[in-house]
């Protein structure tokens, strides 16, 4: 029973501590800011909330550091979709990365609506139709062969983007994104290349080599332009959404945290040792409640965030391994003092001492300093996701 009294708390904790990990902020479309002009929450993974038309269908953030809006890769990028049975206004966007305190992003929400079927074969024709005359471009024929005018893995690449870019205003349903030609179009080039076009005049058994050769170049070239197009079509054919809207809000602050001195609650379990010899060792558990000061702030040092120095008190009192009654200087209850680390989430270790006090003396003056005894204290406890700010700055 003392354990499911222990576990059932934690169990709440948790549950409150997970629910309380996402904050939600609301988007104003119109006047591209947050809230009521808010800064967006620091240090914390949050929710942005908003309103879409009907027929948006998928919404994207990508979210930079604000250095302008020069070619740059995003620091996070997520998505909605919305189900197949939602017809709501409305989207709910997590952003699984948490911004420094004091800080400006920039913030671009993409729109997306269904693509039409006629929008779909325009879109796999001018895929396909830019692979093909890249192809066309990318060899010189000679008397003997054919000739790449870039290497393979540069021809490869430079179709690969063809494919992206042209892919670029478009998402599909499915986490599925284009992974790259194969290798069989690696082996393609590399056969096309290795074929000396003289070999046509036996294989066409003509007078006109010249014809001859131009026909083995077009079927060459027609076998890699097939391949082409049957390895891009698949991610073609998927369910597609196509850009509709966006809003790029520039430069958006964060809050900022100006103290790092807060008092964070936690709860837990632990033990004192009253007698560390081996061969009389004693000591008691119970629970525990107390408070907790963290070494910085959590935007300037991760480790030293997670470290702090904790004060509390033992819910009840302690028996000695003589059965005797332990109490504590303070409040007629034990008390401690400690250092923690939270190593994930909302679980700390605790380690430190515990000050306590023979119970038929507790709570008197005199002879104060002789009576408290410190003794080695460790504990588990669980870190509530609530923040009391010492400071009264605004």
């Amino acid at each position: 029973m003392r354990i499911i009294a222990l576990l059932l708390p934690l169990l709440i904790i948790f549950i409150n501590n997970v629910q309380a990990q996402y904050e939600t902020v609301l988007l104003n479309y119109e006047k591209s800011y947050f809230g009521e002009n808010q800064p967006l929450p620091a240090e914390k993974y949050f929710i942005i909330n908003g309103t879409i038309r009907p027929d948006v269908h998928y919404v994207e953030i990508q979210l930079f550091s604000a250095k302008g809006k020069a070619d740059r890769k995003p620091l996070e990028t997520n998505f909605w979709k919305r189900d197949f049975n939602n017809s709501t206004p409305a989207f709910n966007l997590p952003v699984n990365y948490k911004l420094k305190e004091g800080k400006d992003y920039d913030i671009l929400l993409n729109f997306f609506r269904t693509i039409t079927e006629k929008e779909r074969a325009k879109l796999t024709r001018d895929i396909f139709g830019t692979l093909d005359a890249y192809v066309d471009q990318s060899f010189n024929m000679s008397n003997k062969k054919l000739k790449l005018l870039r290497n393979n893995r540069q021809v490869i690449n430079d179709m690969n983007e063809i494919v992206e870019r042209g892919m670029s205003l478009y998402r599909s349903r499915t986490l599925a994104t284009f992974p790259g030609f194969s290798d069989m179009v690696k082996l393609k080039l590399e056969q096309i290349e290795g074929i000396k076009l003289k070999k046509a005049e036996k294989m066409e058994m003509e007078t006109d080599t010249t014809g001859a050769r131009m026909n083995l170049r077009s079927k060459l070239i027609k076998e890699l332009k097939y391949i082409l197009h049957k390895e891009s079509a698949p991610y073609l054919n998927a369910e597609i959404y196509v850009l509709l809207d966006d809003k790029y809000i520039d430069n958006y602050p964060t809050e900022t945290i100006r103290n790092a001195y807060y008092l964070a609650p936690h709860f837990g379990y632990g033990g004192v040792a009253f007698n560390t010899n081996p061969d009389e060792f004693s000591y008691d558990s119970d629970m525990y409640v107390g408070l907790s000061v963290p070494l910085a702030k959590r935007s300037k040092n991760k480790f030293l965030s997670n470290t702090s120095i904790s004060f509390g008190a033992f819910i009840s009192n302690f028996e000695d391994g003589d059965g005797n009654k332990i109490s504590g200087p303070l409040f007629k209850i034990p008390t401690y003092v400690s250092l923690g680390y939270r190593p994930f989430g909302f679980f700390r270790i605790q380690a430190g001492v515990a000050f306590l006090e023979d119970a038929s003396t507790a709570g008197t003056v005199s002879g104060f300093e002789d009576k408290v005894e410190i003794r080695p204290f460790v504990g588990i406890s669980a870190e509530l996701n609530v923040w009391f700010n010492l400071s009264n700055n605004k």
